[in-house]
């Protein structure tokens, strides 16, 4: 397995947390009435598009480490990892959903009825990344079966099923150019996040399959290269119709797959703080499940002390709320993994 990965996955909760800061302080700025200068919108908002690669990093990771743990095992044995797996995954979304609940309720007066939070859950409303996780985690034996007799017509299976996916929720892009009845193969469910990132855990599974392949291939600098010109060009241009320059809305679903593959060729000794990020993606479901809470809490509070005009400070105000964001959870954290336990601690985070 790659020795960055650790690393990888403390770098993508971080671009989580940023980006969230980002959207957030701008949709509280637009809400308050409080200006912000142009100037720091363009330098804001491609440091938000780096979070395109959070959510589809964590996929591939969680891929990758599957199926390096599911070596020389068959299906029935593959199979007996997955309710630990699936209750470490559930059982703390559970908790901090709740928890996500309660605070817009009483910071916000959001509320729904009992079938209405029920629905929210289901659909992974504030996170809905982890229902995607918890389908391909369940399905996980029986896709590194397939996957190890064809991994090219996995891949291609998965991709043109978001391709499809794409299409049918896209009507305002491509028009009606599909039955109405394609719907019938659309999981009402994990519909969305399929669309957006349906392709990048099987990813991680053929990555984790054929890792002698990719490191062979991946050693020569010239692949290498092409794939950073490749993500540049690509990132660019999102950053570009996210300011309005251009209008390719769907950009932001290519640049991962080239992105992905180019990060793992990136050796951990090469990686500043590497230590620090290992130490962040120890703990980055939890810091995942907790994020919008702490990120709300903090505007919230803004607001309500009366310095609401910090909102038009925005790269400054950032910065604290991602460095609170990180921080405060990741310390809890490891208190509770130190004085409850490991087994306590994966119970409420994962």
């Amino acid at each position: 397995m790659n020795r960055n990965f650790p690393a990888l996955r403390g770098i993508a909760i971080l671009l989580v947390v940023i980006n969230h800061s980002i959207t957030l302080g701008f949709q509280f700025a637009r809400n308050q009435g409080v200006g912000i200068p142009q100037w720091q919108k363009s330098l804001l908002i491609p440091i938000k598009e780096l979070g395109i690669f959070a959510v589809p990093l964590f996929l591939f990771l969680a891929g990758s480490y599957f199926a390096y743990a599911a070596q020389g095992k068959g299906l029935k044995a593959m199979y007996r990892l997955i309710p630990n797996n699936l209750l470490h995954i559930a059982l703390p979304y559970l908790i901090w959903s709740l928890v996500f609940y309660v605070v817009v309720y009483f910071l916000f007066g959001e509320q729904d009825s009992l079938i209405g939070y029920v629905k929210s859950l289901i659909v992974g409303y504030p996170n809905n990344f982890v229902p995607l996780l918890f389908f391909f985690t369940f399905f996980a034996p029986f896709l590194i079966t397939l996957t190890k007799k064809s991994p090219l017509l996995i891949f291609l299976t998965f991709f043109t099923y978001q391709a499809f996916l794409v299409i049918l929720l896209r009507p305002d892009i491509f028009g009606s150019i599909l039955p109405e009845w394609a719907r019938f193969f659309a999981p009402p469910i994990i519909r969305l996040p399929l669309a957006l990132w349906g392709v990048f855990y099987p990813m991680g599974v053929i990555f984790g399959l054929r890792y002698e392949w990719f490191k062979q291939t991946l050693s020569n600098k010239t692949n290498v290269f092409i794939l950073i010109v490749i993500t540049l060009v690509l990132f660019s241009l999102a950053v570009s119709t996210q300011l309005s320059i251009t209008s390719l809305p769907l950009i932001e679903i290519i640049v991962p797959l080239f992105g992905l593959i180019w990060l793992t060729t990136v050796k951990r000794e090469q990686m500043p703080f590497v230590r620090f990020f290992e130490r962040l993606g120890k703990r980055s479901y939890g810091i995942y499940l907790t994020n919008l809470i702490i990120i709300n809490l903090i505007f919230f509070t803004v607001i309500q002390i009366g310095t609401k005009q910090l909102l038009a400070i925005q790269p400054l105000l950032v910065m604290v709320i991602a460095a609170i964001t990180i921080f405060l959870p990741l310390l809890f954290m490891e208190w509770v993994e130190k004085n409850r336990g490991r087994t306590m601690y994966r119970l409420v985070f994962g």
